[in-house]
């Protein structure tokens, strides 16, 4: 078959696949089943994981983060193993010597971001993309896990505002890949050690992919965040639901 030809199938099926799977309104869902309530009928309007725990509570914000996360990452590993392990590899390495199989693992998180954002079962309307950020990151990587994971959980504790350290989570987050993955293309190293899958010499590479990849959806998530920035610094806010002072009030 001609490579070519192969490599647009698989672009077209990664895109559209992790598209509606990233479109699967977890907090919708769960406030309908459990709740028969609509997360969008109340607090900020958002189907995310912050206004779920405004709405259902903090475990159930909770959890509807950690199954966005999932939802996220689980077309990103998918699509690395089905690229990696099957006869597909060979067709992922170009005539001018470049690998796409990263372009196209890399790539499926970044349309569940969009499905999740742009969700076609809600009238193309969503979350703020940010459990699908921090999913790529802190579950693909233990170094991002670290810088970007705690600096989001550090400023949110700091500041109060889920939405100042969503936003300062995804600058962190974002400025780490380019740093990782310059390294990566520069030295000669094999940066999956910074991976999770760190005993397997496949693992997913931490090129200029995941750096693409990040900046992209960082962007995304900011834009996302435009009604809450204008809210900062008006200094009408809503604090952070996971917070004890948000318990006492």
């Amino acid at each position: 078959m001609n490579i070519y030809l192969v490599n647009i199938l698989v672009a077209v099926i990664v895109a559209v696949v992790s598209f509606f799977f990233g479109s699967i309104p977890t907090a919708v869902i769960i406030g309908k089943v459990f709740f028969h309530k609509d997360p969008r009928d109340y607090g900020s309007k958002n189907a995310g994981g912050t206004n779920s725990a405004r709405v259902f509570g903090k475990k159930i914000g909770v959890l509807v983060i950690v199954l966005d996360m999932i939802k996220t990452i689980i077309p990103f590993y998918v699509t690395w193993a089905v690229l990696t392990y099957s006869g597909l590899n060979g067709y992922m390495h170009w005539d001018n010597g470049y690998d796409a199989s990263a372009l196209y693992y890399w790539g499926a998180p970044l349309f569940c971001a969009f499905g999740h954002c742009y969700s076609p079962f809600l009238r193309f309307k969503g979350g703020k993309a940010v459990a699908c950020f921090m999913g790529i990151n802190v579950l693909t990587s233990w170094i991002e896990f670290c810088l970007c994971g705690f600096t989001y959980l550090g400023v949110a504790k700091k500041s109060k505002y889920i939405s100042l350290s969503s936003i300062v989570g995804a600058i962190v987050g974002s400025l780490v890949a380019w740093v990782v993955a310059i390294i990566a293309v520069t030295v000669p190293w094999n940066p999956h050690i910074l991976t999770w899958l760190i005993t397997i010499d496949e693992a997913p590479f931490l090129g200029i992919e995941f750096a693409i990849v990040n900046t992209i959806m960082g962007i995304l998530l900011i834009v996302r965040h435009r009604s809450n920035i204008q809210r900062l610094r008006a200094g009408t806010e809503g604090i952070n639901p996971f917070s004890k002072e948000y318990s006492s009030k």
